[in-house]
């Protein structure tokens, strides 16, 4: 497996894992996700070194995006979609992507990143509830799902989250 950052020759592959990650029912149905993606990478908050991608030979199997949102004005990464192949999941992949983008946080000397989620997956990588670090989600029911991965306490902003736009929220 390469781990390396995304490239705008990988977009296809990159939404094709994204459908097939989080395809319902009906796989004919695009999931939200790979729309959210489109607008991703075409906002202001895409950041080129916070956008990895998994690959099996030349084929990508995997994929992590972290974009800009902003605390009062204040930068912090936002995380998600994380994409895996189905036919890849449970074999470390995701694992290895979340490991990828957090070294590439922590090499930029980045307080944290935020991320909604399940807390039984992310609390194993080191999240924890965002609202313990005072930092407020911008839909309040989303409780513990709003969680924070912390790399420097002391410049960690606190307030009011605010994704990138495509997020809508």
């Amino acid at each position: 497996m390469q781990i390396r950052p995304e490239v705008f020759d990988d977009r296809a592959a990159v939404y094709a894992v994204t459908h097939a990650a989080f395809a319902g029912i009906d796989p004919m149905v695009e999931p939200e996700e790979v729309g959210l993606l489109h607008q991703l990478f075409d906002c202001e908050g895409y950041d080129a070194r916070f956008s990895i991608v998994a690959l099996d030979g030349a084929v990508v199997i995997g994929h992590v995006i972290a974009t800009w949102g902003k605390i009062d004005g204040q930068q912090l990464l936002g995380l998600g979609p994380l994409a895996v192949a189905p036919e890849y999941q449970h074999r470390g992949v995701g694992s290895i992507l979340m490991q990828q983008i957090h070294d590439a946080a922590e090499n930029a000397q980045l307080s944290g990143i935020v991320l909604l989620g399940s807390p039984g997956y992310y609390h194993r990588f080191g999240y924890e509830p965002a609202s313990g670090r005072g930092i407020k989600p911008s839909d309040p029911s989303w409780g513990e799902h709003f969680m924070v991965r912390v790399f420097d306490e002391s410049a960690l902003p606190r307030g009011d989250y605010r994704y990138a736009s495509p997020f809508g929220c």
